[in-house]
């Protein structure tokens, strides 16, 4: 399988979720990029990726999650709601934010890579298993 890694930018990623970026034509020196309406409470964990291929992807239906990348050159595979099996991975190398029920993974090119992850503290997560592993080389 021939897979096309592609670039995070705001468009290519408006589907899944969003860039989060500091916007410099607004006055604010603090820029809010997610406010959740509920009292769910939250986490910060962060994640280290060693594997180069996935085998599932999972969705969380009752929470956004944020990643931000920290070390190592890291890929995140993300699928619209309807569909896993129609995923697009893309070089994780600024941090974006997940909207809810986004099919998601991440896998690294490096020995390993560290990822900030955000979400509510308490995370539904539902899975999706591939026929086959979806591997990057090289």
């Amino acid at each position: 399988m021939n897979i096309n890694i592609k670039n995070i930018t705001a468009a290519s990623f408006k589907k899944y979720g969003y860039v989060i970026a500091y916007d410099s034509r607004k006055s604010e020196n603090f820029q809010i990029v997610l406010k959740e309406s509920d009292a769910v409470g939250w986490r910060i964990a962060v994640s280290k990726i060693e594997n180069k291929r996935i085998y599932k992807v999972a969705r969380h239906p009752n929470s956004m999650e944020s990643f931000e990348p920290m070390e190592g050159t890291a890929l995140i595979c993300v699928a619209p709601a309807e569909s896993p099996k129609d995923f697009e991975i893309f070089l994780l190398d600024k941090p974006v934010c997940l909207f809810r029920n986004i099919w998601h993974a991440t896998l690294t090119l490096s020995e390993h890579s560290l990822i900030k992850i955000c979400e509510n503290a308490n995370v539904d997560s539902e899975e999706y298993h591939f026929e086959n592993a979806i591997e990057i080389s090289g």
